[in-house]
This record gives C-alpha cells, sequence and structure tokens, in this order.
C-alpha cells in the first residue's frame, strides 16, 4: 500500500542517517536495506472495512487493497511478524529475518547496557528509526511513544515508558549528530536514493 511503502522509506531515510553517524561505525546499506522491508507484511494487520483506515486517512482503490489483504491472509496468516517472515524467505531475503527478530523482541524488552550488547546494532537501529515515524510523517521518540500509547492503548509494562526515555538518551550517546536533527525535512529528499538501491539476496 502507499502508505505502508512510504512509511518504510520514512524508517529507511532515518536508519541511514542513524547508521551513517553512529560513533562505532556500521553497514549503513545493510540498515537501510533492514528498514526498506522490515514491514513488508504489515498488511495483514490492516483494518480495511471502511475508506479511512487509521490515521493513515483516506485509502484510494480500498476494494484493491481489500482483495490484496485477502491474498496475503490465505497466503501468509494474520500475524504481521509472521506475514514479514514468510515474504521474506519467499524472496531469498532470509539474512534479514533475524534481525526483524531481534527488533521484536526488543521493543518492550526494557533492556538496558548489558542486554543491548547483545542485541545487534542493524536491529536496534530499526527499532529506534521505527520508533520515529507516525502515520503523518516522523517526529521525536517520545512523540512516538505517546502516539503508541493512544492508538493502542497499554504499551507494554508499567516501566516501560519511563524506559523509553532511557533509550532515547542511551541512542543520543551512539551517533555524532543531534537525533533531533532528524526530521521530515530532512528525510523526504532521501526517498529517490532509496527507492535506487538492489537490495541484494
Amino acid at each position: 500500500m502507499p502508505q505502508l511503502a512510504t512509511h518504510m522509506l520514512r524508517v529507511g531515510a532515518i536508519g541511514k542517517i542513524v547508521a551513517e553517524n553512529w560513533k562505532d561505525g556500521c553497514d549503513s546499506k545493510l540498515v537501510s536495506d533492514l528498514c526498506l522491508i522490515h514491514d513488508m507484511g504489515n498488511i495483514v494487520k490492516f483494518k480495511l472495512q471502511s475508506p479511512n483506515e487509521d490515521k493513515f486517512g483516506k485509502i484510494e482503490n480500498i476494494e484493491y487493497w481489500q482483495e490484496r489483504q485477502r491474498n496475503y491472509w490465505d497466503k501468509y496468516g494474520h500475524d504481521a511478524h509472521d506475514a514479514t517472515v514468510g515474504i521474506l524467505h519467499e524472496v531469498g531475503l532470509d539474512r534479514f529475518i533475524d534481525y526483524i527478530g531481534e527488533e521484536e523482541k526488543l521493543y518492550f524488552a526494557e533492556a538496558r547496557e548489558t542486554e543491548l550488547k547483545q542485541v545487534s546494532v542493524p536491529a536496534i537501529i530499526l527499532m529506534y528509526s521505527d520508533c520515529r515515524v507516525i502515520p503523518s510523517g516522523v517526529v521525536s521518540y517520545r512523540e512516538r511513544i505517546d502516539d503508541l500509547k493512544e492508538r493502542y492503548g497499554g504499551v507494554g509494562t508499567t516501566t516501560w515508558h519511563d524506559w523509553t526515555y532511557f533509550f532515547d538518551e542511551w541512542m543520543q550517546s551512539k551517533v555524532k549528530i543531534d537525533l533531533n536533527s532528524i526530521t521530515e525535512d530532512r528525510v523526504t529528499p532521501l526517498f529517490d536514493e532509496l527507492l535506487g538501491y538492489n537490495i541484494e539476496v
């Protein structure tokens, strides 16, 4: 869906910027590729019963996307993570599956310094980048956390919200730039470059 494609472009652009400025160095192309494919199966979880999906706004060709969703349900089931893994496996992008799994576990793990050292840098950057995007665009990490709470209700444990403040500060300590300088205006010029990427199997 166009809305999902735009989401992944935003996440990919943020991931690229963060990876390129990671103090200890990391593979920015790998991170960008990972961010660009991380939600490939998410159509299975959208509520497409009406022309207005969540906060995505009006969805053009709603009947087409409803049919595509039914096809995805038949092939991959209703779980977005399982659908994404199924698609990646089908197209030969298995090398990304472990990162996707790490990111999913990290989301509510409330990992501190010792635990974060056990997580791959690409998975950490993916989670952070994904948490900088809402349907209307790029926001601060803390704005995104508030958005998650508003859209989905509970946000893990009673301490998870406090942990996100730690993680935001921890991420800032790992990069050479001010993370709040990553805005919608900064990421959209990168879309054309990202659309030209060849993600190798």
